[in-house]
């Protein structure tokens, strides 16, 4: 009895450390191929960004430097998920349906990238040294407050959201 749970233990312990540096590979992997990614948003973004950016018609930010920062806080892996699931679940599916048709190939292909890219830092939370939560609700209220023009905001600063995710992601990466 004692020997079996020995082993057991064993085997538990081997397990556990095992799935803990097969996702701190993963983790690295996905951190150093990331640029990659980014690329291909920033390329994919360029061909949309005038048709946002020329019906953006209010001076308020949703994505100021707070955002940033918290971006850069311990708790920027709360933060840049929530930001990924408000553009997954509220502005990229408005933007599909609001688009011009040959907007939306370019809408699914960043709505993939972010989709992945959501479950890697959720997946990653541990590598991330992730803390307390991020609130996004001035963000949402901001966003509902400027009505057809919050699409419209939100889409223009997909540029603005590449630049902080790239940052955090930096961030992360030199911490070896």
């Amino acid at each position: 009895m004692l020997f079996s749970t020995f082993t057991f233990l064993s085997f538990f312990i081997i397990a556990v450390v095992f799935d803990s540096s097969a996702n701190c590979i993963h983790c690295d992997k996905f951190v150093e191929g990331f640029p990659a990614k980014l690329k291909e948003l920033r390329k994919t973004f360029s061909r949309i960004k005038n048709y946002y950016e020329a019906n953006d018609n209010t001076d308020t930010a949703l994505l100021d430097d707070t955002i940033l920062q918290d971006f850069k806080s311990p708790s920027g892996c709360h933060a840049m998920n929530d930001i990924l699931r408000f553009y997954l679940d509220t502005v990229l599916p408005t933007a599909a349906t609001k688009a011009p048709r040959l907007h939306t190939p370019d809408i699914s292909i960043i709505s993939g990238i972010f989709s992945g890219l959501k479950k890697d830092v959720i997946a990653c939370k541990k590598y991330f040294s992730c803390k307390k939560p991020f609130s996004l609700e001035i963000i949402t209220s901001t966003y509902k407050n400027m009505n057809v023009d919050g699409l419209y905001k939100a889409m223009g600063e997909l540029d603005l959201l590449f630049n902080y995710i790239e940052e955090y992601l930096v961030s992360k990466r030199s911490r070896k």
